[in-house]
């Protein structure tokens, strides 16, 4: 037994360091890094998805190296090429430059704020192609927020495989703006606000309201509830923040007051990284809007009511 666990400990380590190793190389060499990072995520993705099935009483360790690789593909690596002074930043899902319809758009209305700057961004969002919901859950799942064949939900940190549409009861997706309390018609299908949870978790939040939690209930991965609040991890905070943000004023939909203070308050300590930014151009390549307060995080301190 104890010469069987050696094995596992050995072949498990070999997988971190060969993941390791090549990310290192390929930095080095210069490569198509982005497609290079996705094929090694695939690979060591694979060779984990074979030690879990030799060793099943493992899989808790093993879902947590699957995390911690996962979070080297997502980290921008920096490469220094010939005649530069500053290094060059690719990311694992690298961002486009916005286009100069946006540009142009966000230029307009930098000296706006309140009622003046909403009213601005309403009209300007409201010009988004409708999808049907089956097709909104498809492009989440397929599209958006899949990184080489692997889905994280934003509240636990679990990672599901899914080259293929998962099944709901493996993954399902969260409104972060509750049906219930508005997010109908175009708005249940609207990408913006949509992400992949674990249905455990995403029942668990239900259509509470986002705030502090003291005293939880349940708890997993970072996320917390209490039964009348939902406190999602540290590393999402900021994105339900600016998505709760873009709804209120995309929809003309109010957020309540402890709500609202949480949210600001999410949106600062958790700010835009490189990946929310590239998830809002694959948005917008689908739906046809983008989310202003991505690539504008300062409107909100311009909006003293949402």
């Amino acid at each position: 037994m104890m010469l069987l666990k050696r094995q596992f400990k050995t072949r498990l380590l070999c997988v971190i360091f060969i993941a390791l190793g090549a990310l290192s190389g390929i930095a080095q060499e210069g490569k198509d890094l982005q497609s290079a990072r996705k094929e090694l995520l695939q690979e060591t993705f694979r060779l984990l998805d074979k030690l879990e099935l030799d060793n099943p009483r493992s899989q808790a360790d093993i879902v947590k190296v699957r995390e911690r690789i996962l979070g080297i593909y997502r980290t921008p690596i920096y490469v220094k090429t010939a005649g530069q002074t500053e290094p060059q930043v690719s990311y694992a899902r690298r961002s486009r430059s916005r286009n100069s319809e946006w540009q142009q758009f966000y230029d307009s209305v930098k000296s706006l704020s309140n009622d003046n700057l909403v009213k601005k961004l309403r009209e300007k969002l409201q010009r988004q192609k409708a999808l049907e919901y089956r097709d909104s859950r498809r492009h989440i799942m397929l599209e958006v927020d899949n990184y080489g064949n692997y889905i994280e939900c934003i509240y636990t940190g679990k990672i599901v495989k899914a080259d293929k549409m998962p099944k709901s009861s493996v993954l399902n997706i969260e409104h972060s703006w509750p049906q219930s309390k508005g997010a109908k018609g175009i708005a249940k299908a609207d990408l913006h606000h949509l992400f992949p949870t674990d249905p455990i978790a995403n029942s668990t939040r239900g259509s509470l309201p986002f705030g502090p939690v003291s005293h939880p209930s349940w708890a997993e991965g970072g996320s917390e509830c209490d039964g009348d609040t939902f406190e999602p991890r540290k590393k999402y905070r900021g994105n339900v923040a600016r998505a709760l943000f873009y709804f209120s004023v995309r929809y003309d939909k109010k957020i309540g007051r402890d709500e609202e203070e949480a949210l600001r308050k999410w949106c600062s300590e958790d700010p835009v990284d490189a990946n929310e930014k590239a998830r809002n151009d694959r948005v917008e390549r689908i739906q046809g809007n983008r989310n202003p307060f991505i690539d504008h995080p300062e409107f909100v301190d311009r909006i003293t009511d949402f």
